[in-house]
């Protein structure tokens, strides 16, 4: 059973008395916002303003210094303050913050990512993942005259009303394993929002390949995001889905919002495998919004202005902002080969470190960590699917997190996607370990 609230307190006591100018500071977004700028950044009692960042270091308001395992939601794999971001972004200043056309850095960007992503012929930019989503799924039902889409139970692919189903449902309502129910996330949703989702279930090829077969008539693409370093997915059943959406000549939309700081050519590469669609966000900005996908060219030609066949519109004041696209460019010269690697060896020392002391801890722990991204779950058997971390013990998470907290280490405040960056090093990581093992022999029985 989970340990009791009253458990938290000593924790919560020490967080409140190390960040009490964080508190002042919460106080008062809560007078003109409600609660915070964004749903992302509230974790009880309250959370850390931030007054600067350098490397992969945060320091808060308070003076307390903490290193950077969020990594802005996986976003800012350079770190903090990278000197190649700042001078690309300072020479575009000067250039033109926001013009209304091209500046070419745009295709310079979309040159890159085609250049680095077998299955990207063209693509497209916008300004959040949320929007990449959004676009890639209009695109796939104009492109095969079918409406329905079909996406895996505890997958999120953005906050719009067509992917925004059964992200976190309830298991009261998520029906049978093997036959998930469509349950919407948010409030808010049209009642008929759930009618053209079908919910498929993680790790389970057989299953899928039937609800697949059922569906074909009405499917226009299936959504596959492989949680890199949250919930990794076998790479046999990545390519099983593969196939099976091959054979039912139904599209796969990869998500490689997260996935993209796998490798060179995303986590596709890692698991051979060509989607139809790609979508991607975060770390292809250098730190500003962006989204952006694409894929084959029979595809994206859907929405070229200058093809009489052109059937879609997209497009946005900010999209393709000429600062995103200097950025993007900035940081992806800089993951290169060696940096991979050297993101590898952090991920393999952190697994290592992490597998000891779990093993060793009364505390039944599992570890899950890929393309230098990671999560821990506070249950006994390994977690694949969004059932199996349901079973995580949410009161020990919070427990640990603000034991972290105190210590120094900053991590996603639900654990679940936590992640690397360049400046870190081994001293880094093994202290990263040694707090959790702190925070395992102190703050949880």
């Amino acid at each position: 059973m989970p340990t009791d609230i009253k458990d938290m307190i000593p924790a919560e006591e020490r967080y409140r008395s190390k960040t009490p100018r964080s508190h002042d500071a919460f106080k008062q977004m809560g007078s003109v916002m409600p609660g915070v700028a964004k749903g992302a950044y509230y974790y009880a009692p309250y959370p850390i303003t931030i007054d600067h960042a350098d490397g992969c270091y945060l320091y808060d308001i308070d003076g307390n210094q903490y290193v950077d395992f969020a990594n802005h939601h996986t976003a800012q794999i350079l770190g903090h303050n990278h000197p190649a971001i700042n001078e690309a972004v300072t020479q575009q200043l000067k250039k033109g913050i926001a013009v209304a056309g091209p500046m070419g850095v745009e295709t310079q960007l979309a040159s890159e990512i085609c250049r680095r992503v077998d299955s990207v012929e063209s693509i497209r930019f916008c300004n959040s993942g949320t929007e990449a989503t959004l676009h890639a799924v209009r695109l796939a039902r104009e492109y095969t005259g079918r409406y329905k889409i079909a996406k895996f139970e505890g997958g999120y692919h953005g906050s719009h009303d067509s992917v925004e189903i059964s992200v976190a449902p309830d298991l009261q309502k998520a029906g049978p394993s093997d036959r998930p129910n469509a349950v919407p996330t948010a409030g808010g949703m049209p009642p008929n929002a759930t009618e053209n989702i079908v919910i498929l279930p993680d790790n389970n090829e057989e299953v899928v390949e039937r609800i697949i077969a059922e569906h074909k008539q009405d499917l226009a693409c299936v959504l596959l995001d492989p949680k890199a370093g949250i919930m990794p997915q076998r790479p046999e059943f990545v390519r099983t889905v593969r196939e099976i959406t091959e054979k039912n000549d139904i599209l796969l939309m990869l998500d490689e919002i997260v996935g993209f700081r796998a490798a060179r050519g995303g986590i596709q590469s890692q698991y051979n495998i060509s989607p139809d669609l790609t979508t991607f966000g975060k770390i292809i900005g250098g730190g500003f919004p962006i989204g952006a996908f694409g894929g084959r060219k029979d595809l994206m030609a859907l929405l070229d202005p200058t093809n009489k066949g052109a059937r879609l519109f997209q497009s946005g004041t900010f999209s393709a902002h000429p600062v995103a696209m200097a950025a993007g460019m900035a940081l992806l010269g800089e993951l290169n080969e060696s940096a991979f690697e050297h993101l590898a060896f952090l991920s393999d020392r952190l697994t290592d470190g992490l597998n000891h002391i779990f093993i060793h801890s009364s505390t039944p722990v599992q570890v899950a960590c890929s393309a230098s991204t990671f999560s821990f779950y506070f249950t006994e058997h390994p977690v694949r699917t969004y059932r199996d971390s349901v079973a995580s013990d949410q009161v020990k998470v919070h427990q640990v997190f603000l034991a972290l907290l105190d210590q120094g280490y900053y991590l996603g405040n639900g654990l679940g996607m936590n992640c690397l960056s360049l400046p870190m090093n081994e001293t880094h990581i093994d202290g990263l370990i040694q707090a959790i093992e702190n925070a395992l022999e102190v703050f949880v029985e």
